[in-house]
């Protein structure tokens, strides 16, 4: 995430130029981004200053926040996934929790808006923390064709992480937050590396942990590889335009 936030820390990468000094000493070469006012203010807003800020380099790519069109607050969604596209914006996030956007990822409410993005094959990102695990089956099991990333995923919670993991193979998970001792050599024996998202939680998380988790795993390389960013090139890259 790039911009200010409410509340802040000393030493957080605000700007873009913060991030990539980062990015750099963390030897991280790009990065999907959305900005902190799509979260904490509002999508149109913020979903706009991000391709501002973003524009003059190649390294960061851009993710929309987005909610339902039923209030009018953003387009209408074929509008909305198209302006997106349109934009060079490949991947979505949603923040639908009664702390954040306030909306319901059923389909009585936001089922417009999940089969656009699964028309497109557009990968949508979530924080654990937004959604509850029944909410996270029904998503797989209704659309199964758009790819889930889970944000922000802890370690304790492979009762429910497994069985979804073995059903869903639209199910991805973000690993900067998933620090139990050899889980992802775990994860990767028993669903595949495919499954496995490299991410830093920044500016909220130093990268240090996410990359040494990685770096030391026991696994193969080519593992590696495909989780410290093939799998995410290869789901951008399935977007259709």
């Amino acid at each position: 995430m790039i911009g200010r936030v409410s509340v802040s820390q000393p030493g957080f990468p605000h700007t873009v130029k913060q991030l990539l000094e980062v990015m750099n000493y963390f030897g991280i070469d790009e990065a999907l981004v959305y900005h902190s006012l799509s979260k904490e203010s509002h999508p149109a807003y913020g979903n706009q200053v991000l391709l501002e800020e973003i524009t003059h380099t190649k390294r960061l790519h851009g993710m929309w926040v987005l909610m339902p069109g039923y209030t009018a607050e953003l387009p209408k969604e074929d509008k909305l996934i198209k302006e997106m596209l349109g934009q060079g914006i490949k991947a979505a996030r949603v923040f639908p929790g009664i702390n954040r956007h306030n909306f319901s990822l059923k389909d009585w409410c936001a089922g417009r808006l999940l089969r656009a993005l699964e028309k497109k094959l557009i990968p949508l990102f979530i924080d654990n923390d937004e959604i509850n695990w029944d909410t996270v089956y029904e998503l797989c099991s209704q659309y199964p064709k758009l790819p889930i990333v889970l944000t922000n995923v802890g370690y304790r919670i492979n009762r429910f992480l497994y069985p979804l993991l073995e059903r869903f193979r639209n199910l991805h998970i973000e690993i900067s937050g998933y620090y139990g001792h050899r889980g992802i050599e775990v994860l990767t024996e028993r669903f595949g590396a495919e499954r496995l998202l490299f991410g830093t939680k920044l500016p909220y998380f130093t990268p240090a942990s996410a990359i040494g988790m990685l770096l030391y795993a026991q696994m193969k390389e080519s593992d590696k590889r495909l989780i410290a960013g093939g799998n995410l090139k290869r789901l951008l890259g399935r977007v259709r335009q």
